[in-house]
């Protein structure tokens, strides 16, 4: 199953300054195909401060039919 999208609030550990984004902890790909895209599957397990541009890693299970990986 895919984990539905949620709005999180992210404190930049470069500049500090927090800041709302949104991400995904799961995205089953056997069951959702769309999603197969690495741009997307990138903007779901990560965020970007706008005020620095610092880029966090959140971490996503990804599932390719029976293999369940960290991204």
């Amino acid at each position: 199953m895919t984990a539905p999208s949620e709005q999180i609030t992210v404190k930049c550990p470069f500049c500090r300054r927090r800041y709302s984004d949104w991400h995904r902890a799961s995205i089953n790909l056997t069951l959702d195909p769309e999603l197969d895209d690495p741009a997307y599957l990138e903007e779901a397990a990560s965020a970007t401060c706008p005020a620095c541009g610092y880029k966090v890693e959140l971490g996503c299970l990804i599932v390719r039919g029976n293999v369940w990986t960290v991204r």
